[in-house]
């Protein structure tokens, strides 16, 4: 992953606490911080909703919209992060990032 598509992943919360040793495929994460991009727009267009008072129905939808897309990321990730670090860990006996990993899903399905 290139630092700044880890840097991205990192402030969105989504980063890897592990050091790599591998690589993650450019397109599968230009992909996911597409969507990234675009949840983000499109929760600061909801933002705007909120402050020109638009109906609270529609505001509402929107942000279930939002929240498919996040959730939706998060699943591409978590392929990639399967795809790529958990092999990894897997064939480097690193028990750790097994940990990690469930500890992150604990989190993301909160």
């Amino acid at each position: 992953m290139d630092n700044n598509a880890h840097e991205i992943l990192h402030q969105k919360g989504i980063a890897h606490s592990h050091s790599h040793s591998h690589s993650h495929d450019p397109e599968s994460i230009r992909r996911i911080v597409n969507r990234l991009a675009r949840a983000e727009g499109h929760l600061r267009s909801i933002k705007g909703m909120v402050e020109r008072g638009e109906d609270c129905s529609e505001v509402l939808v929107q942000l279930a919209a939002v929240k498919s897309a996040i959730n939706n990321t998060g699943k591409l990730i978590l392929k990639e992060h399967v795809s790529h670090c958990i092999v990894d860990a897997i064939e480097e006996n690193d028990t750790k990032a097994i940990d990690n990993l469930n500890d992150a899903i604990e989190k993301f399905i909160k």
